[in-house]
């Protein structure tokens, strides 16, 4: 566990505090604030689908990105650095451009006009969005629920996913991370999140009231983690799937006998730990008349591994990989046709 880079929420103040801004001396205005580096690598790689290790040989032979250190010798991330590596690996992707050559001009300011896309109307300012978490770990449960109402008056699901729910409950794991938060904190936030997440779920599966396809889901025995596939089912019945979700922590043979007795269209399953994830792959391959997916923050350094083994990585970040898993459905049932 690392030593917290931050001043701790409770810690004194300093007897000469420093100013909230720092001021240009030629002009007398306040500077803008520089952002926090408060996200870790593998935050960052869950973020972005970069795999940690193509995020540390991009730092050393281009530059980019430039991390800061915590205490411990960390690499820490600020938001503006997340946004400009989300947008280098859409660009990455879409365009097949070398990605040395994408950095130099994304570091130059030269982007043609249309390779990125613009912010999205009302977008949720990060400061606005840590109110939500701090009325959370507050214990200020009413309150807390009249600022997401807010949220929720202003987006659709999606909306809300994307601007408020997964980026707050990626703050609640780094927090934790970081000692910012502990254990019963997290808890406060997470516990919040998934309840709006399954309430969000069942609004939208009212409505998909003619599923096009079939999905299992859930992570495979040994990993609990559940925000992830959450937002993953989320999206899979917004795209018109209907979604069965076994949980967490199940072994892959209870997916097997899943698989054999409702006969749906794919399985996708999460991993946020690698512990046996060999094993867990090997034990994947007995399942042949489906196309099997594998995602989270696991998957993007253990792609090659899961392509070996017959299984369909998902690398991007969770929305994303739900635009990767239709065109590997599509793919693999072109290589698959029915009655073969």
């Amino acid at each position: 566990m690392e030593t917290h880079p931050y001043p701790q929420r409770d810690s004194p103040p300093t007897a000469n505090p420093e100013p909230d801004s720092k001021s240009d001396p030629e002009q007398g205005s306040p500077l803008p604030e520089k952002p926090q580096p408060r996200y870790s690598i593998a935050a960052v790689s869950k973020l972005t689908g970069i795999s940690c290790h193509t995020l540390r040989v991009w730092e050393r032979r281009y530059g980019f990105p430039v991390p800061e250190r915590s205490p411990s010798g960390h690499r820490r991330y600020d938001r503006i650095q997340v946004q400009l590596l989300c947008r280098l690996s859409d660009l990455n992707r879409s365009s097949r451009q070398p990605i040395g050559e994408l950095i130099s001009r994304l570091s130059a300011g030269i982007l043609e006009p249309g390779e990125h896309a613009p912010p999205a109307n009302g977008a949720v300012d990060e400061a606005v969005r840590a109110k939500l978490v701090c009325l959370l770990i507050a214990g200020k449960s009413e309150e807390a629920e009249r600022e997401y109402a807010g949220f929720a008056s202003r987006f659709d699901p999606l909306g809300l996913v994307n601007q408020v729910i997964h980026p707050a409950l990626i703050e609640a794991g780094e927090g934790w991370f970081r000692k910012s938060y502990s254990v019963y904190e997290e808890r406060l936030i997470t516990v919040f999140l998934r309840q709006k997440l399954v309430a969000l779920i069942a609004t939208v599966r009212q409505a998909n009231t003619q599923p096009v396809h079939s999905v299992i889901t859930g992570t495979v025995q040994g990993d609990r983690h559940e925000g992830g596939v959450l937002i993953f089912n989320l999206v899979m019945e917004l795209r018109g799937w209907r979604v069965h979700n076994l949980g967490v922590d199940l072994p892959v043979r209870e997916y097997v006998s899943a698989v054999q007795s409702l006969r749906p269209s794919a399985l996708a399953l999460s991993f946020i730990l690698s512990r046996n994830i060999k094993k867990r792959f090997q034990e994947l391959q007995e399942i042949q008349t489906i196309p099997v997916f594998v995602g989270g923050r696991s998957i993007v350094n253990y792609q090659s591994m899961a392509r070996t083994h017959g299984l369909i990585p998902l690398t991007g970040p969770i929305v994303k990989s739900v635009e990767q898993l239709q065109a590997g459905y599509d793919l693999w049932g072109h290589h698959h046709p029915p009655g073969q």
